[in-house]
Formats: structure tokens, sequence, C-alpha cells
């Protein structure tokens, strides 16, 4: 084996000719002739090339296994580990576009072990976007930038899902930041949409004021998801997850705190949840039979201090039955989102709680838990005491991008690392 500093610099070089190298041409001008000696799909090709690791990063390669690290099968989706990504909002964006940051940005995760990979809240309809920096997946044109991350996360052994986003109320806000890249005209602030409408069904002052869906406009809700699947499934993704969850559209379905319907929509419970059942059965009918389908849902919506109808885990329990009947295989749990009164307890793993119940009550739903979960021993403790399925993490993963390999470490666990990154295994 070469030495390491011999590795490094005898890196392969394009073929350049004699009269390359002995031409008094200014650099510039040899640039210019090399490059016309190439096609742009030789080119492309070029930069499509990848070294694939044998084994992907944070596999397991040793004896006694923990949970943490053993493959996690459903359907016909198999992951490395048992640790995901959990989808997180960049506001990296333009007109729905994934970009370069978000194939560094996912593509680092997988690189360092991460068994699944979930991109953020992708807008199936442009007015479901948060903010104008949001990624979308509302148009075909989306799918090759999506795919592009797709492929790379696989090549390095990783799955890679998108989360199917609707903001509802929650929708046209500002960028958190950057938000000079963007100008008045490409906001909707007048077309901002939810359950119900009216200056009192506004998220909190600094959101525009909604009006209520029509049941018409509903079903176009219902279908949109439906067309992302199918092109989620053409980019490449090995799962889809819906977002069910902090306080978005479905969730605001699901909430009496925020559906002060009286139609087939609002109500009782199964009012309240007909938008999130109808939606699950379209991605299923719209998403190939053999891939998975996750969901994330909020526990409660962490009101339980104020005497008020709200989300609570008791019917979190019942929809996931629902849930699990109409198509879900995999539940993601976390809490609140939907209303500026809540009052969460924020600690080390303080959203488990809801993963361990659904998964006692729903048999035959795996679940995934997340929240302040920050080290490997935490992690494995949850799986072995039965608590959940899955592990995810989002601050988690943007804190330490090799937090797959940090646990590995903590727990005393071989793994495989990337070919690039072998040398980081002896530090």
């Amino acid at each position: 084996m070469l030495p390491i500093h011999r590795i490094l610099t005898s890196t392969a070089r394009p073929a350049v000719s004699r009269a390359m190298r002995t031409s008094r041409l200014p650099i510039s001008s040899l640039n210019t002739t090399f490059a016309k000696a190439f096609t742009t799909s030789q080119i492309s090709r070029q930069e499509a090339f990848r070294i694939k690791p044998s084994v992907a990063p944070g596999t397991s390669t040793g004896k006694d296994t923990p949970l943490l690290f053993q493959p996690f099968n459903v359907k016909d989706l198999t992951i490395a580990n048992r640790l995901v990504v959990a989808p997180m909002c960049m506001y990296s964006s333009k007109d729905g576009y994934m970009t370069d940051f978000h194939l560094v940005h996912l593509g680092s995760f997988a690189i360092n072990g991460a068994g699944l990979v979930l991109a953020e809240a992708t807008a199936v309809d442009p007015r479901g976007r948060i903010s104008p920096a949001d990624t979308g997946i509302w148009s075909d044109n989306h799918i090759p930038a999506i795919k592009r991350v797709a492929d790379f996360v696989h090549s390095q052994g990783s799955k890679f899902g998108i989360q199917l986003a609707h903001a509802g109320r929650k929708a046209s806000v500002n960028a958190p930041y950057n938000s000079e890249a963007f100008s008045e005209t490409e906001y909707w602030r007048d077309d901002v949409v939810g359950p119900s409408g009216g200056p009192e069904s506004r998220w909190d002052e600094k959101h525009a004021v909604p009006r209520a869906l029509t049941v018409s406009e509903i079903q176009d809700v219902v279908k949109a998801f439906g067309a992302a699947a199918a092109r989620a499934a053409k980019a490449g993704a090995d799962t889809v997850e819906i977002q069910s969850v902090h306080g978005y559209l479905i969730h605001q379905f699901l909430s009496p705190v925020s559906n002060q319907r009286t139609d087939q929509y609002g109500g009782s419970l199964e009012n309240r949840a007909r938008l999130m059942l109808e939606v699950i059965k379209e991605v299923r009918a719209n998403f190939p039979a053999e891939k998975p389908i996750f969901m994330r849902i909020s526990g409660s919506d962490c009101v339980e201090h104020l005497d008020i109808p709200s989300w609570d885990i008791e019917q979190t329990v019942q929809v996931s039955k629902w849930a699990k009947e109409a198509g879900v295989d995999v539940l993601h749990l976390s809490s609140a989102g939907n209303t500026p009164l809540q009052k969460v307890a924020y600690a080390p793993g303080y959203q488990v709680h809801y993963a361990e119940r659904v998964r006692k009550e729903v048999p035959g739903l795996p679940v995934i838990a997340v929240g302040s979960i920050t080290g490997g021993k935490q992690a494995q403790e949850i799986l072995e005491s039965g608590k959940a399925d899955l592990i995810a993490g989002a601050r988690t993963f943007l804190k330490q991008p090799s937090f797959v390999l940090e646990a590995a470490r903590e727990l005393g666990v071989e793994v495989a690392y990337a070919p690039q990154y072998s040398l980081a295994k002896t530090l």
C-alpha cells in the first residue's frame, strides 16, 4: 500500500498531450484547449464518478452487535443501522429546487454512516411552503435535482427519503436568513390556507391571516400529495414521509386548537382525521407498493396546562391505528408546534414516551423516537427497553454530522467507514 503522502500526490490526472505540455500558451488558453477536447456528456460522466464503499458506512463489522447497529427492514427497505436523519428545513432553495447545498448537507450524513437520510419538508404545492426558500416537489422539474441528491446518498450505501409537506396556516413567512433574496412578489400572504379562516385562526401576529380551504380545495391538496409521491419515486426515494406534525396543515386539521370546521373535516376525531387518512391512501396509491411509507405526527400540542380541547397522546394512539390500516408502515413521533401557547418540557429524550406509548398500543407498527437523543448509549437504551424501533436526530446531526460513527465508538462497536475517511478510525 502506498504511504499516505504518495496517495495524496499520485492522484490520477487527465491525459495531456505533448503539444499541450510544451505549448507556450497561457494557462487559461491551455484550459480552454483542454475543455474543448471533451463533450458535455463526458464532463457530466466525470463529475458523476464516485468511489462506492464495499460496505455502507455505519454498518457493524464486528460480533455481538448492539441493536442500534443492527439492520432494520420494512418492506423492501433495509437500512444498515437504526439511526435516521430527521427532516430539517434549511431555507436554502429558490422556486423549490434543491441545490448544491442540499447535495453537500444531506450527502455528508450518508458519508458518515446514517442508515436513512430524510430530506426536509418538501412542499407538494407552491403555497404549501413555509417560506419562499423551501424545497418543493410540486413540479416534474424538481425531480432531477432531487435525484442528484438521492443518487449520491445511495452511492454511499445509505437510504434516502423525502418528507412530503404542506404548511397550511404557517405558510408564507420570511425566510429566517437571507430573506433579502426574495422580493415581496415571491410571497403569497393573501392566499395562506388552513382548516379554518379569519384573524382568530392565524398562528400568531407574525403569520398571515389564513382562509379556510373549501372541500374542493382539500381534494386538490390530497391529489397534490399523491402526485408528489409519484415524483419522489421517479427521483429514486426509498420512502416518503407524510408530514402530519409541528402545526402544519395535516396537524392543523387533526387538532381542535386549529380546526373549527363544522363539515365532514371538522368536529369529531374521525372527521378531523379524514384529511390525514385520505392523504395516506392517495400517497399509497401513487408510491410503489414494495416501498414503505413513513408518517411523522405530533404526540401532543403540549397545552395540557390549559383547559382547552387540544391534540393529545390518546388521540394520537387512535389515529395511529387508523394510519396503519390506511397504509403507513413506520410512525415518527414528535410533538408541539401547533400553537404559541405550548409549553414544552425540554430534557434528554423528552419525546420518547410518545413513541413508547404508540409502540405498546399499536402492535406491528414500527416507531421512530426523536428529541434530544445525543449519545450512543442513550439511543441503545431506548431501543433495548422496547420504547422504539429507530432513533432519529436533527440538531444532533447538525452539531455532529459523524454522530453515527461517534455513537459506535461510544458503544465499542466496529463499523465501516467511507474509504476516504477510513484514517479517522485510528484517532
